[in-house]
């Protein structure tokens, strides 16, 4: 037997694998893995079409309606390559499917498929993991030892076996402090090497044949060539509508207004030359001076906007000064002191590290801009943002530098790899087909497509509601809009005893109707941001009757099945916000290039995040209910048949007398 993360297989003799009808069809191996099984067509072609490209060593695009089962239709393919010698890395973009994965899905695939030696292994971002060289640190540190929590966290250091964070029963909201970091890190120079957490969960991935990262990770390793991941044949990429976004992040140059204050804390608090120490308040002053100038911000903004070519000159002038007293204090911290133990000597060496990586930032962050790069500020919420006159601190203002041009970065880092890459999500194509993803995504190799639907009965268990008699949202919409969605929402809360998602395309349009609705019906509210999301969802399926009103993460990855949830109202076509530095600079980009924005930008979005809104009604073959979209522009607009050819199949109703047959007849 072999223990790899968190799932204990056995090593098989390798022996032919059984085939895929063996494993999916009446009576296969699946079906006595499970106690619930279900055969599906759609789960099998699927699995059908993943394992041909796999054993042809070429690309893969498969939307997968909800209730196909994709992931064992991927996992399947996935057994037959490792039972040919093959490694395989398996991306998501959520912690909630990685977990599925390894302790629900895979262990299931392991019993199904003994013949393949499956070797997995869940692999996370550094910061994960607990570094043992930051909790001496952190215990010597009087802010820390006062701390009753921080006793919970020693006690947990002493008898963890992996220094995951998740092991914790609670957030630690000091983590940082304590987490394994590249800028502190010191490789094979710590004295804790050799039982790191964070290099023996490399140690490990390098011994498995199964590696399950997220896309942050997969695109991190890729994007700094770090060599985190061990050599791999074949590359899973569920969840892949998120994949440009996290090649975006992964490639984004970011400084945080709170980074060079918490570096100056550490440098006080330290045993340095006293002069070195005094150094803070000039580096707090060159801070200061530098982010003071977009503190006035409410909403993100690119500098061009806020900054004229003089500005910006003065902009990267507060920088380098910045930037070169930052390397003058990494290296005055080089300098050791006498009598010096090795945990001061460790922590002077790691504020030099971080001082040196910090004056790296701020100079690649200011260099003059190419063509393919957009400078831009994200601003915190309101609440958030607060001034530390005293210590002339900053917060929540972050300056980030990202290319335009993430296609031809993904290509070159990613699918350069190997030709043998699955791409696959519930929403994945558009009305074009995978133009779309192929475009955004720099995938021009050869690859099987398909669109495989779901096997649910969409046009008797689901309707699709749009009131024709709204009128089309405004960009600033007046309040007697708000007004009118309000009572369509009131109308169906009523008619479906709540138990009803309404979700919204921004913040405003949700705290416009939670104010009008809590007033009006009787049904309990409960809105996103008011308690933790599992625990929201926890309280709305316990009341019964309740109406969830969220944004954002609740669009997708949400699973309410049965009479919990009977309807979904969507306040608007959920176009990106044109405003938003990295969209307008990417419709910019796609003009310049005599392109359409609209067309082969903020169409293909919305229609992929629209399906995802769709898609958390009908969870299973027993589910009935109504989506609402009070949008008109999708019957009014040209391009709103486009649409709806890409929604599920639901019944069409614009009147709300068949609505309300509807529901009196969904039994």
């Amino acid at each position: 037997m072999l223990r790899m993360g968190l799932l204990v297989v056995a090593d098989a003799p390798h022996s032919p694998v059984p085939s895929l009808t063996d494993i999916f069809g009446p009576g296969g191996r699946l079906s006595r893995c499970l106690p619930i099984y279900e055969y599906r067509e759609e789960q099998i072609r699927s699995a059908e079409l993943i394992h041909d490209a796999i054993r042809r060593r070429q690309g893969c695009l498969i939307e997968a309606g909800t209730g196909v089962g994709k992931t064992l239709a991927y996992l399947a393919p996935i057994a037959f390559a490792i039972a040919e010698g093959l490694v395989v890395v398996l991306s998501t973009y959520t912690i909630n499917l990685q977990t599925q994965l390894i302790e629900k899905d895979i262990p299931i695939l392991a019993e199904a498929i003994p013949e393949a030696p499956l070797r997995p292994f869940l692999l996370k971002g550094r910061s994960n993991y607990l570094c043992k060289l930051d909790l001496d640190h952190a215990a010597a540190d009087l802010i820390h030892a006062s701390d009753p929590q921080f006793s919970e966290i020693l006690a947990w250091a002493q008898r963890t076996q992996t220094g995951d964070m998740a092991e914790l029963p609670r957030t630690y909201p000091h983590w940082h402090d304590i987490a394994a970091k590249e800028e502190t890190c010191r490789g094979k120079d710590c004295r804790y090497f050799n039982s790191c957490h964070y290099y023996a969960a490399r140690r490990a991935a390098l011994a498995a044949n199964l590696i399950v990262v997220n896309h942050a990770l997969l695109m991190t390793d890729a994007a700094q060539s770090a060599g985190i991941l061990p050599h791999y044949d074949v590359l899973v990429i569920d969840e892949a509508h998120h994949l440009e976004d996290a090649a975006t992040a992964a490639l984004t140059l970011s400084i945080d207004s709170a980074e060079v204050p918490a570096f100056c804390d550490r440098l006080e608090r330290s045993a340095v030359r006293p002069d070195v120490r005094l150094r803070s308040r000039g580096l707090r002053d060159l801070h200061h001076d530098l982010f003071e100038r977009f503190d006035d911000g409410s909403y993100d903004f690119t500098l061009s906007d806020r900054l004229d070519h003089e500005g910006m000159d003065g902009l990267r002038l507060s920088g380098a000064v910045l930037q070169t007293e930052l390397a003058a204090v990494a290296n005055d911290l080089t300098d050791s002191l006498p009598d010096e133990d090795d945990t001061a000597r460790e922590r002077r060496e790691g504020l030099s590290q971080t001082a040196g990586l910090l004056a790296d930032a701020f100079s690649g962050l200011l260099a003059e801009p190419s063509d393919g790069d957009v400078l831009w500020c994200s601003v915190a919420s309101r609440p958030a943002r607060k001034s530390n006159a005293a210590a002339n601190d900053l917060q929540g203002l972050t300056l980030h530098r990202t290319p335009l041009a993430i296609a031809r970065c993904v290509a070159d880092l990613l699918w350069s790899r190997t030709p043998a890459v699955v791409m696959t999500s519930a929403t994945l194509a558009t009305s074009e087909g995978f133009s779309y993803l192929r475009q955004r995504l720099g995938f021009d190799g050869a690859a099987i497509e398909a669109v495989i639907g779901s096997p649910f009965d969409y046009p008797t268990q689901a309707l699709l509601y749009i009131p024709n008699h709204i009128s089309e949202p405004s960009r600033n919409p007046l309040p007697a809009y708000y007004d009118a969605i309000a009572e369509e929402m009131i109308r169906l809360i009523a008619l479906t005893s709540g138990r009803a998602f309404l979700l919204f395309t921004s913040r405003k349009a949700l705290s416009e109707l939670y104010t009008r609705l809590r007033s009006r019906i009787p049904n309990p509210l409960f809105r996103q941001g008011d308690r933790p999301p599992q625990k929201l969802l926890q309280v709305y399926r316990e009341s019964g009757n309740g109406v969830l009103l969220g944004n954002q993460t609740f669009w997708e990855g949400v699973d309410i099945q049965g009479d919990a949830l009977s309807a979904v109202v969507i306040d608007r076509i959920p176009f990106a916000v044109p405003d938003s530095p990295i969209t307008r600079a990417r419709s910019e980009e796609l003009t310049r290039a005599g392109g359409d924005p609209f067309r082969q930008l903020s169409l293909p979005q919305a229609q992929i995040r629209l399906k995802q809104g769709f898609g958390r009604l009908i969870r299973t073959r027993s589910d009935r209910g109504i989506v609402c979209v009070l949008d008109s522009r999708l019957l009014t607009r040209g391009y709103g048949q486009q649409f709806l050819r890409t929604l599920p199949p639901a019944r069409l109703a614009t009147d709300w007398e068949a609505v309300v047959e509807f529901w009196h007849d969904r039994s």
